[in-house]
């Protein structure tokens, strides 16, 4: 596979992919708080808290991920993560009490420890070896987008649908944008992986 053509079916669609994950279940918090802080009636402090919660949970899971990861399960792994996520979104916009907003988000740090950058990257670098890292610049690059793009279009999704609309227009959008390019992605990776485990 040449180095152009790693970058279209590798790297291009993971940094596309991280984008829109991002935009979604990480920057639509920030970008929605003030909207349930009114809506929902509860403090700043206990919506962040359940952010935080979701911090340490995606944190924890981690050296799981890992290890799956370098067992060769990368694939499901992403995918997977990127599909909680996104269920985990449609849940959160049916919320009307603390706890469940709290155990949507515990949940989805589980979610995140599984698309975000960390399985991102270490599936490139299984993929990539030593040749990694420019991979992971242009991902890192583009993908810090998200927040540009996660809080204009949280803020006019919610004056147009509201906020429970809203997160789940995020949801089909890592659903139906997100699901095929980390398929392509992590298919091209399996494959370059296999070949260089072959390279004497």
């Amino acid at each position: 596979m040449s180095d152009k053509s790693t970058f279209r079916q590798i790297v291009w669609p993971f940094a596309i992919a991280e984008t829109i994950i991002w935009a979604a279940i990480y920057y639509s918090f920030p970008a929605l708080l003030l909207t349930w802080e009114r809506d929902l009636g509860w403090s700043k402090t206990e919506l962040t808290g359940a952010f935080t919660s979701a911090l340490i949970v995606s944190a924890l899971c981690a050296p799981m991920v890992g290890r799956l990861i370098d067992r060769g399960f990368g694939r499901f792994v992403f995918l997977g993560g990127m599909f909680l996520g996104a269920v985990l979104l449609c849940a959160l916009s049916q919320v009307t009490e603390i706890w469940q907003f709290y155990a949507i988000w515990i949940a989805m740090g589980a979610a995140m420890s599984g698309c975000l950058y960390e399985p991102c990257f270490a599936i490139i670098t299984r993929s990539f070896g030593g040749d990694a890292r420019r991979a992971i610049t242009l991902v890192t690059l583009v993908a810090g987008l998200a927040g540009t793009v996660s809080f204009p279009s949280a803020h006019a999704l919610v004056e147009l649908v509201g906020w429970r609309t809203t997160v789940l227009v995020f949801a089909a959008a890592m659903v139906v944008a997100t699901g095929p390019l980390l398929w392509i992605g992590c298919r091209a990776a399996d494959r370059m992986a296999a070949g260089r485990a072959f390279v004497p």
